[in-house]
């Protein structure tokens, strides 16, 4: 009898991997997203910046005030987790700084570095090249449009 189960299993499987590959959002947007942040972590590698670190600065730089990272993390859908990572990271390289702690230590605010806001403006360049280059790609109402499905599964 298990053997039968087996084949059953097998033969969903086998069922699920053709329509996942024939037309799963999931794995395109997966793919999208490593085909495209490739292409600006190229650009962005000899000025030892990651998209993920130039999106956390361009944030700080737009909100203009120091922000707790759990809010921060929020407006860019990121996990605490990561975002708590980030920021290690980027503190330690001077681009963000700890501005006011509560006095539990539990809850924290992060602002920008004159040295983050001028590895913003130093990394205009290779963005805007990366930018361009996949604009091209995929067409100018791409920004446009990804913003349309953010919205809606926000």
């Amino acid at each position: 009898m298990q053997h039968m189960e087996d084949a059953g299993s097998v033969e969903r499987a086998g069922e699920l991997a053709v329509a996942m590959q024939h037309g799963c959002l999931g794995i395109r947007v997966g793919r999208l997203h490593r085909l495209v942040a490739r292409r600006f972590e190229q650009a962005l590698r000899p000025l030892g910046l990651s998209i993920s670190q130039l999106e956390v600065l361009s944030a700080l730089v737009v909100n203009g005030a120091p922000v707790k990272p759990t809010d921060l993390a929020g407006w860019l859908a990121i996990e605490r987790s990561t975002m708590s990572r980030n920021l290690a990271l980027m503190e330690s390289r001077g681009l963000v700084e700890t501005t006011e702690t509560s006095p539990t230590g539990r809850s924290q605010k992060i602002a920008v570095t004159p040295a983050g806001i001028s590895a913003l403006a130093d990394a205009e360049t290779a963005w805007r090249q990366a930018q361009a280059a996949v604009e091209a790609a995929i067409g100018p109402h791409a920004v446009g449009t990804l913003d349309q499905w953010l919205a809606r599964l926000v």
